[in-house]
């Protein structure tokens, strides 16, 4: 409520145009109800307002991290439906101290505890968090200040959850001086840190990667002399540039990868396979992650093919109805007899899509680009190393 009218009167001394959603996770019976109130009020500031509803799975191993997921999705959705630039958020210094020491609990790293960003990109939208130095109480001072209502989420009593638990503890450690101030400190000098190592990150990877097929090859040797957190994030950098994914792996698995390819053992991690050949280190994507992935028929398609969200394939008309596109495989590199004159290896080749017909390999259109079948990769190569992860 506090930032709904904080940006509400910078909208009337700008050129800003604000626009207000809630979302209404529908975890508790008033959540609804709450949502119309924030619409109301909304109204009254001649505001434009939006109730998202989110529909909970039926069953769910992490309901709360699903619901955090789901609203900034939904958010992002809404942003971009209305063609807005970026989404602001309300949350404080308070909930700033409670995440850092959620994470100090689970040992997270320095990108952990350097806590929520002020401004970052999700889903394609830049999400703000402008009341993130402003103390809670202070917001419910310049409500009551200004006779404005407000409603409290009973859930942040219900002790069930941790950030209630840590909320609670916080009050117990002030006297220490383990204060709100104190802990949102902590996490900007951890963000400096961050931000000197993922800097370091960067210059490595500019001097010892390189894309080639939605791969990411590395310097065998360049990989090996550098220190260990350096290497964990160059190697989380190509993971989730192949994979796609928003969150890296967890710490110990590529602290463990990187020890493992230090003395020239590949593996698997998150959908990606990770091969040591000769004087290269090869990040590509699994084929088990892709083998069960086919688009057919290809015929029907009346737009570009998107393969993998990682690959963007034109459909030439006029094409046989039995036509279809899945992974080139052990039986794809089979029937190319010449396959080794890429000089790439095999783990690399298996996940590209291949057109077939029947049991006909008809094209790989990754490997060669022809005038029939052309495709483009929709992740930019210059920038695998510089993928902003969720956070």
């Amino acid at each position: 409520m506090a930032l709904l009218h904080l940006l509400n009167a910078m909208s009337r001394t700008s050129e800003t145009e604000v626009y207000v959603a809630t979302v209404d996770h529908g975890l508790r019976r008033e959540s609804r109800q709450e949502a119309e109130c924030v619409a109301a009020r909304a109204a009254e500031l001649g505001l434009q307002h939006d109730i998202l509803t989110w529909h909970s799975p039926a069953e769910s191993g992490n309901l709360q991290g699903e619901a955090r997921a789901a609203r900034y999705r939904l958010l992002a959705q809404w942003a971009k439906a209305r063609g807005l630039q970026a989404v602001a958020v309300g949350h404080t210094a308070d909930d700033q101290a409670e995440t850092l020491v959620m994470r100090l609990r689970r040992a997270s790293g320095v990108t952990g505890l350097s806590g929520m960003s002020v401004r970052h990109l999700r889903d394609g939208i830049e999400l703000l968090r402008p009341l993130l130095r402003v103390h809670r109480k202070d917001l419910r001072s310049y409500l009551t200040d200004r006779n404005i209502p407000w409603i409290d989420d009973p859930s942040n009593n219900d002790t069930r959850f941790e950030r209630v638990r840590v909320r609670e503890a916080l009050t117990a450690l002030e006297p220490l001086g383990l204060t709100i101030d104190a802990l949102t400190a902590v996490a900007d000098n951890m963000r400096m840190a961050d931000a000197a190592l993922d800097h370091a990150m960067r210059v490595a990877a500019a001097q010892l990667g390189q894309v080639r097929l939605g791969a990411v090859v590395l310097d065998r040797a360049g990989f090996h002399d550098l220190q260990d957190e350096i290497a964990r994030r160059l190697l989380v950098a190509a993971i989730t540039y192949v994979s796609g994914a928003d969150y890296p792996p967890r710490r110990a698995p590529l602290l463990d990868a990187c020890h493992a390819l230090r003395e020239g053992r590949g593996l698997t991690l998150q959908g990606c396979q990770l091969v040591v050949k000769s004087n290269r280190i090869w990040v590509c994507r699994e084929y088990e992650a892709v083998r069960e992935t086919c688009i057919e028929p290809v015929s029907e398609q009346r737009s570009d093919v998107v393969w993998d969200n990682a690959w963007k394939m034109s459909v030439p008309p006029n094409i046989p109805h039995d036509t279809k596109l899945r992974a080139l495989g052990d039986d794809g590199l089979r029937l190319m007899e010449d396959w080794r004159r890429h000089a790439v290896p095999r783990e690399v080749l298996k996940p590209l899509p291949a057109v077939w017909q029947g049991g006909e390999l008809i094209a790989v259109p990754p490997l060669e680009q022809s005038s029939v079948w052309s495709t483009a990769a929709m992740r930019l190569s210059e920038t695998w190393a510089t993928r902003s992860l969720s956070h």
